[in-house]
């Protein structure tokens, strides 16, 4: 059953380059979801998806490789993340859903899963040095040092956090960069 209420998104696209977008997101509706499900209701929820997830004018370009020219990096991401959508999960965990992607495209992957989460979904995700637009979106963390957690709440009360057991983050200084560099010492 766990299966049935939880998505995971690895860290690397695993797509087949020759199919187009919508039929990337087809076939993984077509593998998950019950039988029950009737062919033109799984078109429905990938019509949905691809409304969703922004990505419907792309929607019969293939996906494509090295070696023939596709959609971009953060296209490809979506298309990950909407094949996991299609058996309309509760929890939908990432593997570094930024990894690899241009600050435009990382902004805009993880602006589509603030409003998944907005939509009642519960997003959880690793990430490595995030930029200060994007560390502002997070309503929630979780920050490791050495294994252990060195801090677990509102992504917006760290700083204060740190500052008060004697790490003040300077000025116009990245707060994700100034976390990383104390978890770090």
């Amino acid at each position: 059953s766990y299966t049935r209420i939880a998505g995971y998104v690895f860290q690397e696209d695993v797509l087949m380059s020759t199919l187009t977008v919508r039929e990337c997101l087809l076939f993984s509706a077509n593998l998950r979801l019950p039988d029950c499900v009737t062919s033109s209701e799984k078109i429905q929820i990938v019509n949905k998806i691809m409304e969703e997830l922004g990505i419907t004018h792309i929607a019969d370009r293939k996906i494509g490789d090295e070696m023939s020219r596709g959609i971009s990096g953060g296209e490809k991401r979506r298309v990950s993340i909407g094949m996991e959508l299609v058996i309309q999960p509760q929890l939908l965990f990432l593997d570094e859903p930024t990894s690899g992607l241009d600050a435009a495209a990382a902004y805009q992957v993880v602006n589509l899963l603030v409003n998944l989460a907005k939509k009642g979904r519960t997003i959880l995700f690793s990430i490595h040095q995030p930029r200060s637009n994007i560390f502002q979106k997070f309503d929630e963390i979780i920050l490791l040092s050495g294994g252990n957690i060195a801090y677990a709440g509102a992504a917006n009360h760290a700083l204060e956090h740190f500052s008060r057991i004697g790490y003040q983050c300077p000025m116009n200084y990245n707060p994700a960069d100034y976390l990383i560099d104390v978890l770090a010492q």
